[in-house]
């Protein structure tokens, strides 16, 4: 097994609520809620869930783009907190983050070539000569012929170009551990599937470790090594991608699975009968008493609504943070939990999982 490169140690991430002219604090929103996990170095983790699970400000601690309320974050072996700026700077070259939507990622005003170097110049690595030739070679790795590209503007290219843009501009200083924040939902079907051929690629290249966030679960199938299901701040399954899609065992992680639309019997074997979920995620400045996730459960049981569970370890590597698997509670699991709703009775209009 690869070593650890990125570890998040019962990480928190709050933001108060304040009101009034002297910003009284009148309440909280838990954006990250003690979170624990490990990326080994050279695999992909994505991390799935419901807009406002809190996927993204997870991505944008655990790189340092915000600091953590409270736990710990170690980059290959060293804690993040407490670091000198020398030593920060040094392993925040290491670390970089492609934002969703490219066109508001990029600086308009600047050439593709400033924009692909700024890295270089703000980290003052190399002539401006030579600046421009590794702008040159990385535009060539994400297949964007230099002479065609180097001196345009983000709204002279498409969607995907752009995308390709950022990406190169995220590789400038060699990263370690690259965040991929939704990078392929601003664009088209077609493109998407493009894009991520070339992430992959450049994985094998560059010996990358990817944190790959996505709503979109049937893409996150074709990418991801491990796969971290998060719900209002928390991460209520984890496990590695084969095992999750074979065995899922959290009932929110069976809803997110049972709205992936499926085109043949070899696709529907892996996604469950359709389950609808009641309402919208609660917001984090909400959170329900107990289980975060019971309001919306459809197999929850005595206890859901007063207990927070915590993560059982169900099979090596495959984690559920569930009272159906806590052995206090006879772990009944989800045997007989799962309502009978078919496809077909759904029908096109059903009730998804609302993810987004």
């Amino acid at each position: 097994m690869s070593a650890a490169l990125v570890e998040a140690i019962d990480v928190r991430k709050i933001f108060p609520l304040t009101t009034g002219l002297f910003r009284r604090q009148v309440g909280e929103v838990r954006a990250v809620d003690g979170v624990t996990l490990t990326v080994q170095a050279g695999e992909t983790l994505a991390v799935v869930g419901e807009s406002g699970s809190g996927k993204t400000t997870l991505a944008k601690v655990l790189i340092g783009l915000l600091p953590p309320t409270s736990g710990v974050i170690r980059f290959d072996g060293v804690p993040l907190t407490g670091l000198d700026d020398r030593s920060w700077r040094s392993i925040r070259r290491q670390m970089q983050i492609v934002f969703q939507d490219p066109a508001s990622s990029l600086n308009p005003r600047k050439r593709v070539k400033d924009i692909v170097g700024e890295p270089l110049e703000v980290h003052g690595i190399g002539t401006p000569a030579e600046r421009l030739r590794r702008v040159a070679e990385l535009l060539e790795r994400v297949e964007l012929p230099p002479r065609d590209f180097l001196f345009r503007y983000p709204h002279t290219l498409s969607g995907g170009q752009r995308q390709r843009v950022a990406i190169a501009r995220a590789l400038a200083l060699n990263p370690r551990f690259v965040v991929l924040d939704e990078p392929t939902s601003a664009l088209d079907v077609s493109v998407q599937a493009k894009i991520v051929a070339l992430l992959r690629k450049l994985q094998q290249e560059f010996t990358l470790t990817y944190l790959f966030i996505s709503h979109d679960l049937s893409l996150v199938r074709t990418v991801a090594d491990t796969i971290a299901v998060m719900y209002l701040g928390k991460i209520v399954e984890i496990a590695p991608a084969g095992e999750l899609f074979r065995v899922p065992s959290h009932p929110y992680t069976r809803a997110l699975l049972s709205a992936i639309p499926v085109v043949d019997d070899a696709e529907r074997a892996l996604v469950p009968e359709r389950i609808p979920l009641s309402g919208e995620i609660p917001s984090a400045a909400r959170i329900p008493p107990g289980c975060p996730f019971h309001p919306r459960c459809y197999a929850r049981i005595e206890g859901c609504e007063r207990i927070v569970p915590e993560p059982v370890e169900i099979a090596p590597g495959h984690f559920v943070r569930c009272l159906l698997y806590d052995p206090a509670f006879g772990a009944p699991g989800l045997a007989g939990r799962v309502p009978a709703i078919s496809r077909e009775s759904m029908g096109r209009g059903g009730t998804g999982s609302g993810m987004g």
